[in-house]
């Protein structure tokens, strides 16, 4: 009988060890998996945060730095190349998404050499930049693109058979036949573009600046806000970029002062630039930028940062070359070419935004041309 309550004495003892032993490997067992699920949840966020801080170091902060990650035989071939074409600027190639070199060469102003700081004058480069937001507005539901010019300026003729799309694509047929002389406001400006135009052959390739001019009316008409605002409001404001900007309120200590070309790349005479040269080229070549802020506004709007991607195709609708939305359209690229007061720039893009080259002078020179010398480096580093 003692024997008896001695083992059932230890069958409880036995059953309550082994309770207390089950709940406590499964408290520990949960315990290690909240845990583990903790330590995966950190690693997740660091890995997370070295990618933001990656991309960021990698380009909304380069202009800070000087980077030069190309290969021997790559330095020796740019090197050569900026030589041969008397380079005065700053460049910047990108690739993959990663800056492999940004660099200046030669003189900003009397007292500064060009760096990645350098902030020059993007010409009409920015057309590319107006026609984004004549999509953000269709995106909006603002402007359609089949959507005549005779809807808001109605007194020019033959304005309804002439179309945005045509506008942007430079295939309306208007022509300025003058250019202001003094500083005007918007309406100002506007208001002497019509008075000023002729319509020559509709439906026909003819580059003329005053397409993009009425453009950035229209998107003040249908958005109730001037372009300036606008331009801050939905690209400069949102993306963040630093050091880009509308002139003619350049105070920017970095930026570059243009001078003439002489032979073998000396530096002429400062080149003057009056104020009313940029109330004139209103829509078409008012800002200034550094080099890696002008990469960064056109790589968010081929990479739908700007408006949705969906909308991309419809404003560069061309693959063979031909102008459209802003930009020369290829098949895997794309360029923009900007002249302006003694300044010149050249974007050469890949359609994803992942790879390209941009260049920005302060010394003009009809040849050897910006468009020449970026092709080829293109084609040389990035293809």
């Amino acid at each position: 009988m003692k024997r008896k309550k001695i083992n059932i004495a230890l069958t409880i003892c036995v059953l309550v060890l082994g309770v207390s032993l089950t709940f406590y490997f499964r408290r520990q067992f949960v315990r290690q998996g909240q845990a583990l699920a903790n330590t995966q949840m950190q690693l997740k966020l660091t890995k997370k945060q070295l990618d933001i801080q990656r991309a960021k170091v990698n380009k909304n902060d380069i202009d800070d730095r000087v980077v030069n990650e190309l290969t021997t035989p790559e330095q020796a071939y740019l090197k050569q190349e900026l030589l041969d074409n008397n380079f005065s600027g700053t460049i910047l190639i990108v690739r993959h998404n990663h800056v492999i070199y940004q660099g200046g060469r030669g003189y900003a102003n009397s007292e500064q050499f060009t760096t990645p700081k350098t902030t020059y004058q993007i010409g009409s480069v920015q057309k590319s930049l107006t026609a984004a937001l004549v999509m953000k507005a269709v995106e909006n539901g603002q402007l359609k693109l089949t959507d005549h010019l005779s809807r808001f300026y109605p007194q020019i003729p033959k304005a309804n058979q002439i179309t945005l799309q045509m506008m942007l694509d430079m295939r309306s047929g208007l022509f300025e036949t003058s250019a202001p002389k003094v500083v005007q406001t918007d309406a100002q400006r506007l208001q002497f573009a019509i008075k000023h135009l002729q319509v020559k052959k509709i439906g026909q390739h003819a580059y003329s600046p005053v397409n993009y001019v009425l453009l950035a009316g229209i998107l003040e008409q249908a958005t109730h806000k001037s372009y300036n605002d606008l331009m801050k409001q939905q690209i400069i404001t949102p993306l963040g970029v630093q050091a880009f900007n509308f002139m003619p309120n350049f105070s920017d200590p970095q930026h570059a002062t243009a001078y003439a070309y002489q032979k073998n790349g000396a530096y002429g005479a400062e080149i003057e630039d009056p104020a009313y040269i940029y109330t004139r080229e209103l829509g078409t070549g008012n800002l200034y930028a550094t080099a890696s802020s002008l990469y960064q506004v056109e790589e968010a709007i081929v990479q739908g940062k700007v408006f949705k991607s969906k909308y991309l195709q419809q404003l560069r609708h061309t693959n063979n070359g031909q102008y459209s939305g802003g930009v020369y359209n290829y098949r895997d690229y794309f360029t923009s070419h900007g002249i302006e007061a003694g300044f010149e720039s050249h974007v050469q893009m890949s359609q994803n935004g992942e790879s390209g080259i941009i260049l920005l002078s302060n010394q003009y020179k009809s040849t050897p041309s910006l468009v020449t010398m970026s092709k080829q480096i293109y084609q040389q580093l990035l293809v």
